[in-house]
């Protein structure tokens, strides 16, 4: 008796997903962290699919402060298959501040002819839109994984974070009343500026509730050295305990900017439930002596 074969399976283990209708052969390792993003992502895909139509309207005739980074690519190419899933990676860390998108040059090959494509993968980072003539910014980097990617795209976008003084330092951070989080870098230093655009990613995700200050320790080393500052880079939260009237700090060990953000958010809570429980026991005493 012959075996049905209606899905066309080549190879053992082949990953099916049906989506209703929808039949997804899962193409990546056979990890179930991997399965997962692959079935997230059919879910809520982060890369737009673009055609020439759709391109034209989304990036080309983008808004003024949005940005786009478009992977180029050919499905029968090597680099373009192993970068697919890097790009899926990237893209979900990077919701709401680069729009990503990918075309299919295979496909819409005239389309990429025009758009002066030589080659694949070809990357391209879309900046907020000037008055200048069409302008995007090549990625030649050697790695194309979901991190180094990210660190690019995130180093073309506008900072945030405030360049600080010993002056400002002094007088924003140490004698103000809002919070903040400080990087001490030095600009010779590689993996300070490796963390630099993950530090302003951190600015936004922390805007409104936290500032973001960043502290040249090459520039103004006695103003490290009175921080304590043994190595580069060094993030530290500065928070101001209203109860007290004074400044806290805590250094901050990570490099990611969630979990930073995690940390900073889980502080303020802390902080929040200190004062409401501070206002409860500070309430004025009733005594209700003789008359």
């Amino acid at each position: 008796m012959g075996f049905e074969n209606p899905y066309n399976i080549q190879a053992y283990p082949t990953t099916v997903v049906f989506n209703q209708s929808n039949i997804h052969e899962y193409e990546g390792h056979h990890s179930a962290e991997q399965i997962l993003e692959f079935i997230e992502d059919l879910m809520n895909p982060s890369v737009v699919s673009l055609t020439p139509t759709t391109f034209n309207e989304l990036v080309t005739q983008r808004k003024h402060n949005e940005v786009w980074m478009v992977d180029f690519y050919s499905p029968w190419c090597h680099p373009c298959q192993v970068l697919m899933p890097e790009w899926k990676r990237m893209a979900r860390t990077l919701t709401g501040l680069i729009n990503v998108g990918s075309i299919d040059c295979q496909q819409y090959h005239s389309f990429c002819a025009q758009e002066n494509v030589q080659r694949y993968p070809e990357i391209r980072f879309f900046p907020p839109k000037s008055n200048k003539a069409y302008q995007y910014h090549s990625y030649n980097g050697w790695n194309r994984d979901a991190y180094s990617l990210r660190i690019w795209g995130l180093g073309f976008l506008p900072q945030v974070s405030t360049d600080l003084t010993p002056q400002t330092f002094s007088e924003k951070v140490l004698q103000g009343k809002n919070h903040w989080v400080i990087d001490f870098y030095a600009p010779w230093c590689g993996p300070c500026q490796n963390f630099a655009p993950e530090f302003e990613l951190l600015a936004r995700m922390i805007k409104g509730k936290v500032k973001a200050g960043k502290v040249d320790c090459q520039a103004y080393a006695q103003t490290c050295q009175k921080a304590g500052i043994r190595a580069y880079p060094t993030v530290k939260f500065y928070f101001y305990e209203r109860a007290k009237r004074n400044f806290q700090e805590e250094q901050i060990n990570t490099r990611d900017a969630k979990a930073i953000a995690a940390l900073i958010n889980e502080k303020l809570e802390t902080l929040q439930n200190q004062g409401k429980r501070n206002k409860v026991w500070t309430k004025p005493r009733v005594d209700f002596g003789k008359s």
